[in-house]
């Protein structure tokens, strides 16, 4: 399969699109999602969502926009896929999928790949904040970290080469998380809950989970696929530096607090939450609201030092204010070692890790 990388600006998006025959995604899920809203913010209409033959019965998916998009399989297509007239995005997330695609020459098949899913809004602001950003890389602890970090702002721009290139599996848990520890897992952004159950696989042993997902409807879901689990505590709030109520959009996996929000949530801290249970592991995936929830946690990780999985992709500013907001902490022996890794080939999944110096001591850490 070969791929393309595609800007998001008019002219090329226009020049790869106009006049063709059907425009199609590799991919019926989240990432489909999003491309169909971009697609559609620049005037186009997805005709079809491309799966795996083995995944295809002539379902449909009703996107979150009220559209409904036909899901067929490469095979099926009528008249037959031609990549003179036809265009398929690429719209899976998984590393995995996009590598062995790549490596697969029986599969005949010319792919765009949309990497910037719009979270920069400002495609100099790297370059206007050159001396923060170069400040923030230095407190990343290893050489592989500083080229994820620097290769993801060239993504930015538009160079995603290098990125797909040091882009690595194992989203949260992975050799950099797999020390044992006893205590909670804190899960920020819970979703659906299964970051929680993927932890207790990863670590081969059950936990208290505190489980955090202000959207109602995900919430709903959550109880309901959870409530054989006695170790959940989920909570229908949003994580925060204080306790108030919130402006919120509603918007499936990505409902985020937002100031023109269509309804009002509870937010609270983890500090307030987990008291003085002990935790082990805090993963927060908020939609731009890290830093705020991170304020929240703050007695809890200088107490306990607990593993932190942060994502830092959401706004643009994610990674001059919430590395030094981690590295500021704690100090002395008590400190934590930062690692950045992109676990993605769209700009999605990039995870600062803050490891407690102890792993490191103990030989749990491989660079």
């Amino acid at each position: 399969m070969k791929i393309k990388a595609l800007r998001r600006e008019l002219q090329e998006i226009k020049a790869h699109l106009d006049g063709k025959r059907r425009i199609m995604t590799y991919g019926a899920g989240t990432c489909a999602n999003d491309i169909k809203k971009i697609l559609k913010e620049y005037g186009y209409q997805l005709d079809y969502a491309l799966v795996d033959a083995p995944y295809c019965n002539g379902n449909t998916y009703m996107d979150k926009w009220g559209g409904v998009t036909e899901v067929i399989s490469l095979e099926k297509l009528n008249p037959s896929y031609d990549p003179q007239v036809d265009v398929i995005v690429w719209a899976i997330g998984s590393l995995e999928k996009f590598r062995s695609c790549i490596e697969d020459e029986r599969i005949e098949m010319e792919c765009l790949l949309l990497w910037d899913m719009g979270f920069w809004k400002d495609k100099d602001y790297s370059s206007i904040h050159k001396k923060e950003f170069l400040e923030a890389s230095e407190l990343l602890c290893d050489e592989y970290s500083k080229k994820v970090f620097w290769s993801y702002l060239k993504a930015q721009k538009g160079d995603v080469d290098d990125d797909i290139l040091y882009s690595t599996s194992g989203t949260y848990f992975n050799e950099l998380t797999k020390e044992k520890r006893k205590g909670a897992f804190v899960d920020c952004g819970a979703y659906d809950g299964m970051s929680a159950v993927d932890y207790m696989k990863f670590m081969n042993q059950e936990c208290l989970v505190y489980a955090f997902e202000p959207d109602k409807g995900n919430y709903q879901n959550l109880v309901k696929k959870m409530e054989k689990r006695s170790n959940f505590i989920c909570l229908n709030k949003g994580c925060y530096s204080s306790e108030k109520m919130l402006s919120f959009v509603s918007n499936g996996d990505a409902s985020c607090l937002q100031e023109t929000g269509n309804e009002m949530v509870e937010v609270t801290t983890v500090d307030k939450t987990v008291g003085d249970e002990t935790v082990a592991f805090i993963k927060m995936d908020v939609e731009g609201a890290e830093l705020e929830a991170l304020k929240g946690a703050r007695k809890v990780i200088e107490r306990d030092m607990p593993v932190l999985a942060i994502s830092a992709y959401h706004r643009q500013e994610d990674l001059i204010t919430l590395l030094p907001y981690i590295s500021n902490l704690c100090s002395g022996s008590e400190r934590y070692h930062l690692y950045l890794r992109h676990h993605s080939v769209i700009q999605s999944e990039l995870v600062i890790y803050a490891i407690p110096v102890a792993y490191h001591e103990s030989g749990s850490v491989r660079n």
